[in-house]
């Protein structure tokens, strides 16, 4: 019920999620890694039937729902595997496995 609340709008490389009925707003970007960053929350809302915290996780959700859809982020599963395929990197420049 509550995750149907949520306004999820794409704008280039944002993701803003609001809560309809509430004060509640969350701004996330992509980035060069594959998960988004959070770039901003918005003000509490202390009359609102949900909890700031209980915001955000619904927000979180919703928003990498929608850059998945997008390929804008890869889910856990398919990171780990890529992350087996590559080695890793140091700062050295050198790659170990």
């Amino acid at each position: 019920m509550i995750h149907s609340n949520l306004r999820v709008e794409v704008l280039g490389n944002t993701i803003m999620v609001a809560m309809r009925g509430t004060c509640f707003r969350a701004k996330y970007r992509k980035q060069e890694a594959p998960w988004l960053a959070t770039d901003e929350y918005g003000p509490d809302d202390p009359d609102a039937t949900v909890t700031f915290s209980e915001f955000r996780n619904l927000a979180w959700t919703a928003a990498n729902d929608r850059a998945r859809q997008l390929g804008w982020v890869i889910n856990c599963d398919d990171l780990h595997r890529d992350s087996k395929t590559r080695p890793f990197a140091f700062a050295g420049g050198a790659s170990q496995r």
